[in-house]
């Protein structure tokens, strides 16, 4: 067993020897050109990724706050969606777009915001790419659209 790690080693010394020299009979210009290579490419990539991801964006459309005055026994309100504009390194991203809400939607796809007690409702708009998603550099980022419904005064009365 002795003469095995023996011998194994006398072969990675001899390997590592003959690395260093194949190393040092490359010419001092390639290995300047090498590393001249490899910055541009790395200057290249940088600025490919800029220019793809100038007109990224992840804005609601439309008002994305809204205040409305509680009514007891009122028609609840009726939102339509405003749309959402998703892109992410210059693709349309809106296929990817996820929505989460307490709220209610009815037959024509309004969201239905209840007028009888005061709240805060809120739609959480999020899109799954790089740019905005789970792997994003700062986390995920989100749009929020929220509607407060809030007590009017009426005759020093709060409802």
């Amino acid at each position: 067993m002795a003469a095995k790690k023996t011998t194994q080693q006398t072969v990675e010394k001899t390997a590592k020897r003959y690395a260093k020299k194949a190393v040092k009979r490359i010419h001092t210009a390639t290995k300047v050109l090498v590393v001249l290579t490899l910055l541009v490419g790395i200057a290249a990539g940088a600025v490919v990724c800029l220019h793809f991801s100038k007109n990224d964006r992840f804005v609601l459309q439309g008002q994305t706050v809204f205040s409305i005055d509680m009514v007891e026994g009122g028609a609840p309100y009726l939102y339509t969606e405003e749309g959402v504009e998703a892109y992410c390194f210059g693709l349309d991203a809106s296929s990817k777009l996820m929505v989460e809400t307490d709220l209610q939607q009815d037959a024509a796809g309004r969201y239905i915001i209840p007028v009888d007690k005061e709240g805060v409702y809120t739609i959480v708009y999020t899109v799954d790419c790089l740019k905005f998603g789970e792997k994003a550099p700062n986390g995920v980022i989100k749009r929020i659209r929220t509607f407060t419904v809030i007590a009017t005064e009426e005759d020093g009365i709060y409802g």
